[in-house]
């Protein structure tokens, strides 16, 4: 791994570390970019396993300061993890517009009424409305690229026509798009059931670019065998990895 670019910190409220002991972490290991992508604080509050939108201000100030403290030694790039909410498209464009948060992953947790947990679907409709949602959501132009695609895995437990039929659409949409698909390696360090290699020999049939992201939660996954291993499955499966993103545009 030269590059990561899903990270968590302290501030998400259920991961630890400093912005700064990730970056600094990022440096010994020879990373060449990190991007810090917390789940984007939601209007209202509704989720208290996320920043607060009171919080973004002092967040802001810390993270610009060290992108300068570090300058020159390792590129630090802004970023969010965002659901796709239709609402909420234009607070996502002024956060990435305004604050200069280039890099938005999507990362569908919730269904976009937020009556789904898409980590713990039991019926076939739901996981292929999964798909939907994420794929409407990439239409949108408004990701840089799709966080644990599998996702759903880790509560519908089982490969069946369905699962494939989401995951084989979703795949096809990347491409189409030109959005590129991460192998998520938190999955497989808390034996999550993704990254689902069933799953990503079914990418291997299109020409789409995979990302191997450590979606650290503590400094010390950061750079941890699971991402090794998720390098690994891409290289068997013959997947076409970025080892790091093109530049964005602030719009």
């Amino acid at each position: 791994m030269t590059a990561n670019y899903h990270t968590h910190t302290r501030w998400c409220r259920h991961g630890s570390g400093e912005i700064e002991d990730y970056i600094k972490e990022a440096v010994v290991r020879g990373l060449s970019e990190l991007a810090i992508t917390e789940h984007v604080p939601l209007p209202g509050d509704p989720d208290s396993r996320r920043m607060y939108c009171g919080e973004l201000d002092a967040f802001d100030r810390e993270f610009n300061g060290l992108i300068k403290k570090y300058s020159g030694r390792i590129t630090v790039r802004k970023g969010l993890e965002c659901e796709y909410y239709p609402d909420l498209l234009g607070y996502y464009r002024d956060l990435k517009e305004k604050r200069g948060y280039e890099i938005l992953l999507l990362g569908q947790h919730t269904s976009i009424d937020r009556s789904l947990d898409n980590f713990a679907l039991s019926r076939p409709k739901e996981v292929l409305r999964y798909a939907d949602e994420v794929i409407e959501g990439l239409e949108t132009g408004l990701f840089t690229f799709l966080a644990h695609p599998d996702v759903p895995i880790a509560g519908y437990g089982r490969v069946d026509d369905a699962f494939l039929e989401a995951m084989d659409a979703i795949f096809s949409a990347c491409e189409r798009l030109g959005i590129p698909a991460e192998i998520n390696a938190n999955g497989l360090l808390h034996e999550r059931g993704y990254p689902c290699r069933e799953a990503w020999k079914l990418a291997a049939n299109y020409r789409l670019d995979c990302l191997v992201s450590a979606d650290a939660h503590h400094v010390e996954n950061l750079v941890c065998p699971s991402v090794g291993q998720c390098e690994a499955m891409a290289r068997e499966l013959g997947l076409t990895v970025l080892s790091r993103l093109p530049a964005c545009s602030p719009g």
